[in-house]
């Protein structure tokens, strides 16, 4: 029987905070656990203005545990940012890097020091031992994947050249496929920016026990001129 949890945090997904690249995720024990239901000790992380800065700009606590129940399962779990003097208490910004997996917003990494997504912007704190860094490429590669609302629908035939539209063959209910699935091939950098390397497909194995068929392929920048990420996974699975 499946663990049902309720975590109480701020999904970010589509355009929110589009001019931060989002570059991975960081896994942070202390305020989730190592794993859903996980009965841990909460730490309080603290959060900076620069990488190796004295100067506290806020925290991340748990504000309230998980509720336990005798049938199984928990629920409650609730991750805030507290600012000091702002007098207010927001939720941390997270995507899941696996079922039921929440983590911090990655958006800069130097050494072992993190840029994160807080509700108004972005901070910095310093990783622990017990933090894992998952960046894009890791978290990208042989999952269930697909391109976003930020997808331009053109196709690079190499890293960093001029895209072109992509040639695909029409589904029925195309018009309603906000999300096409992709099959990640592989990754290369061109300067800054990451590109992927991504094979269309007619539809999702989920959907259907058909065998998917490639219908385009090509190369994508992982992000949009926005800043916005052009591909992403179903960390749930079907």
């Amino acid at each position: 029987m499946r663990t049902t949890i309720g975590l109480v945090l701020l999904m970010v997904s589509g355009p929110a905070f589009a001019a931060d690249r989002v570059i991975g995720l960081l896994s942070l024990p202390e305020v989730f656990g190592d794993f859903p239901c996980d009965e841990f000790a909460p730490e309080e992380i603290t959060l900076y203005r620069a990488p190796d800065s004295n100067e506290t700009v806020g925290w991340i606590r748990v504000e309230t545990y998980w509720t336990f129940h005798a049938i199984g399962g928990c629920e409650g779990l609730r991750v805030s940012v507290y600012r000091p003097g702002a007098g207010r208490v927001s939720g941390l910004p997270t995507k899941e890097y696996d079922y039921e997996a929440p983590a911090a917003i990655v958006v800069q990494n130097r050494g072992g020091w993190f840029q994160i997504l807080v509700d108004d912007g972005a901070a910095w704190m310093r990783a622990s031992e017990r933090d894992e860094f998952f960046p894009l490429e890791r978290l990208l590669e042989d999952r269930l994947t697909y391109l976003t609302s930020g997808w331009d629908g053109r196709l690079a035939k190499s890293p960093g050249a001029e895209t072109r539209e992509a040639e695909r063959e029409p589904r029925a209910d195309e018009s309603n496929r906000a999300e096409p699935n992709v099959r990640v091939l592989g990754f290369r950098r061109v300067g800054e920016e990451l590109w992927v390397d991504v094979e269309v497909m007619s539809h999702s194995f989920c959907e259907s026990a058909e065998e998917p068929k490639v219908t385009a392929s090509g190369w994508i920048p992982a992000h949009a001129a926005s800043g916005e990420l052009t591909i992403w996974f179903f960390s749930r699975g079907c």
